[in-house]
């Protein structure tokens, strides 16, 4: 990505996070695409970004990594 930091609303669900994700990548629904917070754990696409920020966040940003493949299990 030519961008490391995106905003996005705080009362969104993480599934606008993985939306906004394939769409800059160019990918299609049918793509795989992981993604975790800090790298440590891959949140519900039910859960809320406010939530995720205020319990994970880093340095004021919260994190998240994705990939194409299963990282863990």
């Amino acid at each position: 990505m030519k961008q490391n930091f995106f905003k996005i609303t705080a009362s969104n669900r993480f599934q606008a996070v993985v939306q906004f994700l394939r769409k800059e990548l160019g990918w299609k629904p049918t793509d795989a695409l992981f993604t975790y917070i800090n790298m440590s754990f891959a949140p519900s696409l039910d859960d809320s970004v406010a939530n995720l920020y205020r319990c994970f966040q880093t340095d004021g940003h919260l994190i998240v990594n994705y990939s194409l493949t299963a990282a863990w299990g």
